[in-house]
């Protein structure tokens, strides 16, 4: 008896950890989670009229975009997609800042992460430092979703370990009843 309570408070905290795990990620996450730190890092084609240092305001950037409906952020997904085709730094990490918004069509933080690695590694393009902080908290979350699913899988694991020895149980609790008849049988004839 002792032991099933402790098994249910276990449960419940593994259940109460995966629920605020939750909460903390985004659902729209769409990229596989094995690719942290594999990512290939080809040299990026930069202007050098754009390489100087990046002198844009990208906090107001990136709340102009929270505000804006999904139609406009296709618009400036491909604007800056072709920004990013002629080399432009700035629209480089627009683009890394649309691929980093919870709301955006094309949300996927390992190809946000991938694409700042790749503008760190060139030596000739100044980054403003919030995109390396970005940059961290990126690392950071894909991390804990890798941590989340493993302990989804785990949580998955013990439910389907619960189902099998509730049966077993049952069935266990069958061949008492049974044994307990025949005993009430035999004793009685």
């Amino acid at each position: 008896m002792y032991e099933k309570k402790r098994y249910k408070a276990a449960l419940t905290l593994i259940v109460v950890i995966l629920l605020n795990g939750c909460q903390a990620l985004s659902p729209q996450v769409n990229a596989p989670v094995d690719d942290v730190g594999n990512e290939p890092l080809e040299k990026l084609k930069v202007k050098k009229s754009s390489s100087a240092r990046v002198k844009q305001d990208f906090g107001e950037y990136y709340l102009w975009l929270k505000e804006q409906p999904v139609g406009v952020l296709e618009q400036e997904v491909q604007t800056r997609r072709d920004g990013k085709q002629q080399g432009d730094v700035a629209d480089m990490l627009k683009l890394v800042l649309l691929y980093s918004l919870p709301n955006s069509p094309v949300r996927n933080p390992h190809q946000a992460r991938t694409e700042l690695l790749r503008l760190f590694n060139q030596q000739e393009v100044a980054i403003p430092g919030t995109f390396y902080a970005l940059f961290d908290q990126l690392t950071d979350n894909i991390k804990r979703q890798r941590q989340l699913l493993e302990t989804s899988e785990s949580l998955d694991h013990i439910l389907q370990e619960k189902q099998s020895l509730e049966q077993q149980l049952q069935q266990l609790k069958l061949i008492e009843q049974n044994i307990l008849k025949r005993e009430v049988e035999n004793n009685g004839s």
